[in-house]
């Protein structure tokens, strides 16, 4: 009977392990193969992974970049982790997990006030001396530096055109 049941067992866990060693039709997904998604608010931002730029947000990354099997001794503290860093905002990093790995990462950057179209009080207008189509290219210039978003720009602008 003891037999029995060995043969059973030993039967059952050489076909898992054949099964997940083998390349096709594996039960086991292939581990790092599946990449996941990196995005940022505001977008644009340079992606870190081991101190190495690997891109811009939005980006799709390996989990094999995040978690090598080979690294150099000096960036173990950076192993399972992601950095986003923009200018005007503060570094933004992450250790990856199995979330992460399933949903994605999405960073919101803290960039301060270094954002005009949210930096005034409302209700008050700024003392400049800059006319208002010096202000407006500003907004302008602005969003196509992606410092600030599409939506911000419309409200600067439309504070800055209510002001007249």
């Amino acid at each position: 009977m003891y037999l029995k049941h060995s043969a059973k067992s030993f039967a059952i866990i050489s076909l898992l392990l054949v099964a997940g060693c083998s390349g096709t039709g594996s039960i086991f997904p292939p581990s790092g193969e599946s990449p996941f998604k990196i995005e940022s608010d505001p977008s644009g931002a340079a992606v870190y992974v081991m101190g190495e730029n690997v891109g811009v947000t939005p980006l799709k990354i390996s989990q094999k970049d995040v978690f090598p099997n080979i690294y150099p001794g000096a960036k173990q503290s950076l192993y399972g982790k992601v950095t986003i860093k923009k200018t005007g905002c503060a570094d933004f990093t992450k250790t990856v997990n199995g979330n992460i790995i399933v949903n994605g990462l999405r960073a919101k950057l803290d960039c301060g006030n270094n954002n005009p179209a949210t930096s005034a009080t409302p209700g008050v207008t700024p003392q400049t001396s800059e006319t208002v189509e010096q202000r407006l290219d500003k907004i302008k210039d602005l969003l196509n530096k992606g410092l600030i978003s599409e939506d911000e720009a419309k409200q600067a602008r439309a504070r800055i055109l209510n002001e007249l």
